[in-house]
């Protein structure tokens, strides 16, 4: 019986185990996705959009590659091959540790998702999906949420087939979405009987009775001189979200864009050396349009 194992992982490894490119956005002082989950084997491929940056490997996996490299106009793609399971951190070296990122790396196992995804169901809800078509000595499935696409947490376990050449539905209910969060992220982690995980890619959710609100959260504020006030903010599409800054007698000081993905975003404004007192800054994003003070000292 073991044999057969042996030769139904061969097969499935041999079948199913094509390497992968992720991409991931360098812009706006955020790199997009900031976290992902890929496979042994896979490709990382960064690629600028705007501004000044590096792709900097922080902490890495024993035995694999650190590396270091601009991200501008003269340097605009940078790839990097996934040879060791584990997790890789990297920052932007002038601007850490806000912009950072992460890779999660896993072994494949020998199991097959399909049809990943997550849906609006009654009662402000949100239904997992997923089948597999073919299992080898799975034992379960964690779900894991996030709020902002880099921390997750486990919210549910599922049992899984176990071993299985047909094809398996699963499908789990998140009742407790967070109403604070527009946007909320998913992966599932598939455990085999040995305890070995295997991450699938993250899928982002649009939580239709979440808070509509362009601008997520700004810190800090009070502000210091000469300093750069940090934000998060939502968006459907790509798109270009436009900022001002007002000092008391309605003069505008500064303006920037901050170049957003679908999701929520992370951004930095340069606040620099302007006078101390109290300022609006305002945000605007295709039809929406939002107005904060915020104080310099």
């Amino acid at each position: 019986m073991k044999k057969i194992y042996l030769f139904l992982a061969t097969f499935v490894l041999l079948n199913y185990s094509f390497a992968t490119t992720h991409e991931i956005t360098v812009a706006n002082y955020q790199f997009s996705p900031a976290s992902v989950n890929v496979n042994v084997g896979d490709t990382i491929k960064w690629t600028w959009v705007e501004g000044g940056h590096t792709t900097t490997s922080v902490t890495i996996p024993a035995g694999a590659a650190s590396w270091s490299s601009p991200m501008n106009s003269t340097n605009q793609t940078f790839l990097y091959k996934i040879t060791v399971a584990g997790t890789y951190s990297y920052n932007c070296i002038p601007h850490a540790p806000d912009m950072a990122g992460t890779i999660t790396a896993s072994i494949v196992l020998p199991v097959v998702i399909k049809d990943f995804g997550i849906f609006s169901a009654k009662n402000n809800s949100a239904q997992i999906s997923w089948s597999t078509a073919t299992e080898i000595n799975s034992d379960h499935f964690e779900i894991m949420r996030s709020s902002n696409g880099v921390k997750f947490d486990q919210i549910a376990t599922v049992p899984a087939k176990g071993n299985s050449s047909a094809l398996v539905d699963y499908s789990y209910t998140d009742n407790n979405l967070p109403s604070s969060s527009k946007f909320i992220y998913y992966y599932l982690s598939v455990v085999d009987k040995d305890g070995t995980k295997a991450l699938s890619d993250i899928k982002m959710f649009r939580n239709e009775n979440g808070t509509a609100k362009l601008i997520a959260s700004l810190s800090p504020n009070p502000i210091n001189r000469p300093g750069h006030l940090m934000l998060q903010f939502n968006s459907e599409k790509v798109n270009t979200m436009h900022v001002q800054l007002f000092d008391a007698s309605g003069k505008l000081v500064k303006q920037a864009d901050m170049a957003a993905v679908a999701g929520l975003n992370n951004g930095h404004f340069h606040i620099g050396d302007v006078a101390p007192g109290t300022y609006t800054i305002v945000f605007m994003l295709d039809t929406i349009k939002e107005s904060y003070k915020v104080v310099v000292q």
